[in-house]
């Protein structure tokens, strides 16, 4: 599943070729997402309107519109957004396309439909279902240690479960978990409550250097994610630990181990976690 630094790096590719641009007109295949693509009330709100802009909130993308609407994008495991000529040939599982000014197109495609298209009034767009139950972004200016310190002695549970808490820190997803543990040194299975001041201080350093790095390396690309350009990242050639299951770790050696937490693999190192 993208996350935060791959939905960054997709709304920085989007924002050059779309924004300015208006919507002629929208095609949907008719098949559901997470949840039902409202093929009309995507016409009512964007039709004709000129994209403002390009932002990101968590995992989700939000494309402004001059009509103050809003369109709420998110990847869900396999989608994608990408800016085609009217004439190219569509991929399998394309399941909207925008019809642009200046002979242009924006695509979502997702083979695995778990997605999410949705317009939203300006004033309808943080009580959505989407946006109402997030917490903080973890790079937000307001973002800081004692409001971590605070959040983790309040949790009682996993460090890894807490980190993938999108209630809590908006964004965060499995690989940059993993390698904001190992950054500060703290095993996946560490209580929150028992994380020190020092400790949370680590934590929230490594948490900002690991996604501010996969966005300079425009995201973790594995296997389907690519930005709107259909460019892969190159972040996943930097990891330390995630998808390292047996290697030796870079730091001490000892090798990489694998575990599963809330049905999903955590990577970490035995050696440099405790």
């Amino acid at each position: 599943m993208p996350e935060l630094p791959e939905v960054e790096s997709v709304a920085r590719s989007l924002r050059p070729r779309l924004v300015g641009r208006r919507v002629v007109a929208i095609e949907v295949s008719g098949l559901s997402l997470r949840r039902p693509i409202e093929r009309e009330r995507l016409e009512r709100a964007l039709a004709g309107a000129k994209a403002e802009g390009v932002r990101r909130v968590g995992k989700y993308l939000l494309i402004d519109f001059s009509t103050g609407n809003v369109l709420l994008v998110h990847l869900g495991m396999s989608g994608r957004l990408l800016f085609a000529r009217p004439g190219e040939a569509r991929a399998p599982h394309t399941h909207a396309v925008f019809r642009l000014s200046g002979g242009l197109e924006l695509r979502y495609v997702d083979p695995r439909r778990f997605g999410v298209l949705r317009a939203y009034s300006a004033g309808e767009l943080e009580r959505s279902p989407e946006l109402s139950v997030l917490g903080i972004d973890p790079l937000a200016p307001d973002f800081s240690v004692a409001q971590l310190i605070a959040m983790l002695a309040s949790a009682r549970r996993d460090l890894k479960g807490f980190l993938l808490d999108q209630s809590r820190l908006a964004g965060l997803g499995n690989i940059y978990a993993c390698e904001a543990l190992f950054l500060a040194g703290l095993g996946p299975r560490r209580r929150t409550h028992r994380v020190g001041a020092a400790a949370a201080a680590r934590l929230f350093g490594a948490i900002r250097e690991v996604l501010e790095a996969g966005i300079r390396n425009r995201g973790t690309s594995f296997s389907d994610y690519v930005d709107a350009e259909g460019d892969q990242g190159s972040n996943q050639n930097t990891l330390a630990v995630y998808g390292r299951e047996g290697e030796p770790c870079r730091v001490c050696g000892r090798k990489i181990r694998r575990v599963v937490q809330g049905a999903r693999s955590t990577f970490y190192c035995p050696g440099c976690q405790k």
